[in-house]
């Protein structure tokens, strides 16, 4: 399960959610799933890492 401080990360940007994904490099269909726990990647997987380098979140806090 994602982190509560990924999620306070992304409202804190004061983006909708598929600017973010856009901006990250990712499909806003992508950012979604994720979010919405439909898929659940791990520590390594290209998407997250981008988010997280997008928002400048350490990817070892974004799971609970």
């Amino acid at each position: 399960m994602l982190s509560k401080r990924f999620f306070e990360a992304l409202k804190a940007t004061d983006k909708p959610y598929h600017q973010i994904a856009w901006e990250a490099g990712l499909s806003p269909n992508q950012l979604y799933k994720i979010t919405a726990g439909v898929d659940r990647p791990g520590p390594d997987d290209p998407r997250v890492i981008a988010i997280c380098k997008y928002l400048d979140f350490p990817v070892d806090e974004l799971w609970d």
